[in-house]
């Protein structure tokens, strides 16, 4: 659902805007949560997590965790044992969180806001979306990414499309034939082998820089999320992502050099959607596959970090990023079949 579309829906009141008051962004975001919430618009158990609140509010981080946790001292959210929150109208029920963009559950914005955010560029607004639907595609081959169906799909002009295309470009994703149309993949096993061995090489480095300023909190939280799924009898692929996210992305990705976060962040990308789209083509197979060790290196690394000990922290880190090579790379080689709901109505096989 665009912008242009929640135009067209009841918004919220607009006293709910404090337009022009950056010290009360975060108040501006829980008024709009909170509305949804007692009104009854999202469901119980929608999974509410920080990084997706600041994405579509278009805010930073800490407005969205300043919400989130006013709603959850309220009792109106409930911190999940995975990542972020899940609206607390009934009873817990384990793995009962439901993850659906907040557009989709309903979320409607006052109007005065919903013009501030189409005033702003629309590249960083859908490109994140885009970026990993594309990614989550290029082990199974070679596609033509249409550019106006891009265009029509988000409801934005064929200019920003071109915009979101060209960045894609820019790490590596999609390039552009002599024809002039968009093509994405295919992504090889030497691609991936390649982009583990950079991640093995640079992440310790970015830990070490990383470690110093990563809160007792964050780290505490992730490791409780990683005590849950070991002791679940199953963890979910979509907690497995959260916990992968969670030190490669939240913590390493918080390093000092700018251009290191760069090359590292388009390294992960392709492997971590990759491996996270085989696992759910194929769950039985894979969840059984390594998942405890997986767990065990994760919660090492982070109990290292907690005790201070950054330097084995980042040995740790560097044992665990080529074990995960070495473990994940024979999946990839024969990639189940990918289907068909899985690709965005903008990209097209090429056979």
């Amino acid at each position: 659902m665009t912008l242009a579309a929640l135009r067209t829906r009841r918004p919220l009141p607009e006293e709910t805007v404090v337009p022009g008051a950056p010290s009360r962004i975060n108040e501006l975001v829980y008024d709009v949560l909170h509305e949804h919430i007692v009104r009854g618009t999202f469901e119980d158990g929608l999974v509410l997590r920080e990084n997706d609140v600041a994405g579509i509010f278009g805010v930073g981080r800490a407005p969205a965790r300043m919400a989130l946790r006013k709603l959850a001292e309220e009792d109106l959210i409930r911190k999940r044992h995975g990542h972020g929150f899940e609206v607390a109208r009934g009873e817990p029920r384990p793995g009962a969180g439901k993850r659906r963009s907040l557009l989709e559950a309903g979320l409607v914005l006052p109007h005065a806001l919903a013009d501030q955010l189409s005033k702003r560029n629309w590249r960083q607004h859908i490109y994140p979306t885009v970026e990993k639907a594309v990614a989550s595609c290029l082990i199974f081959g070679r596609f033509h990414v249409n550019q106006s169906a891009l265009a029509d799909h988000f409801g934005v002009s064929r200019t920003v499309a071109h915009e979101v295309l060209t960045s894609l470009e820019r790490v590596g994703f999609v390039r552009q034939g002599r024809n002039a149309r968009w093509y994405a993949g295919p992504l090889t096993v030497d691609d991936l082998r390649e982009g583990y061995q950079m991640r093995w090489l640079l992440e310790p480095e970015a830990l070490r820089q990383a470690a110093p300023g990563v809160p007792r909190d964050q780290l505490a939280d992730a490791r409780q999320q990683i005590l849950d799924a070991q002791r679940a009898s199953r963890p979910d692929p979509d907690t497995l992502n959260d916990i992968e996210l969670a030190l490669h992305r939240d913590i390493v990705l918080a390093c000092t050099n700018r251009q290191m976060r760069t090359v590292l962040r388009n390294c992960q990308l392709p492997i971590i959607v990759t491996y996270g789209t085989v696992v759910r083509s194929a769950p039985e197979t894979h969840l059984a596959s390594g998942v405890p060790e997986t767990l065990a290196e994760h919660l090492k690394v982070i109990d290292l970090l907690l005790a201070g000990r950054i330097d084995d922290a980042a040995k740790a880190l560097e044992a665990h990023i080529r074990h995960g090579a070495e473990m994940s790379l024979p999946h990839f080689i024969n990639p189940p079949p990918l289907t068909p709901e899985r690709v965005p109505p903008y990209m097209v096989p090429v056979e």
